[in-house]
């Protein structure tokens, strides 16, 4: 999945690079499994760059230079962390999509997760989760769609209608009616 990705990628930019991400040094059973089978798949992609990054040093490059990066494939715990360290690059975790993508699955969902500590209280930024569905639209093929809605959330984050994660002051609603208006 993560080469057919940078493949896309590739087509739309010129370049791509898949970076694999593992632990194998002190994992080497498990990790270093990971890392080969990935490395075996990368055989079938010969167009394909790959690097690879221990994650603890993946996370320090990532945020000393986000630019390096393309495709990352990790297993679902280094995953986590590496999303999570990401949505600090952009300010919050309620901005963020996320995937668990496999050959007969995509699981589009913000990369905060349920966040039941503000449930209920209107606050909630919704642009992971709206982020999140547009990366469904896709892999679905509704790419057209998806980039109306991308542009709405860009509009609307530069109007200054941000929920307090972001230091701003307006609700789940207002960033969700914004994001309509804008798409009507």
């Amino acid at each position: 999945m993560a080469f057919n990705l940078a493949r896309q990628r590739k087509a739309q930019t010129g370049s791509a690079l898949v970076t694999i991400v593992h632990k194998s040094n002190v994992l080497s059973v498990t990790d270093g499994l990971f890392r080969e089978s990935v490395f075996q798949v990368a055989k079938e992609y010969p167009d394909i760059a790959v690097d690879e990054q221990i994650v603890d040093s993946m996370v320090y490059k990532l945020y000393k230079e986000p630019y390096k990066f393309d495709v990352i494939v990790a297993p679902n715990l280094y995953g986590d962390i590496i999303s999570d360290a990401a949505a600090a690059l952009v300010g919050s975790l309620g901005l963020v999509p996320g995937a668990n993508v496999g050959d007969y699955f995509y699981l589009a969902e913000p990369v905060h997760g349920s966040a039941p500590d503000i449930q209920g209280k209107g606050i909630a930024n919704p642009i992971g989760a709206i982020r999140s569905a547009v990366m469904l639209l896709n892999h679905l093929g509704y790419v057209t769609e998806g980039e109306k809605i991308s542009k709405a959330i860009t509009q609307t984050l530069n109007k200054g209608i941000v929920t307090p994660d972001l230091g701003g002051h307006f609700g789940t609603k207002d960033i969700t009616q914004s994001i309509i208006n804008i798409i009507s």
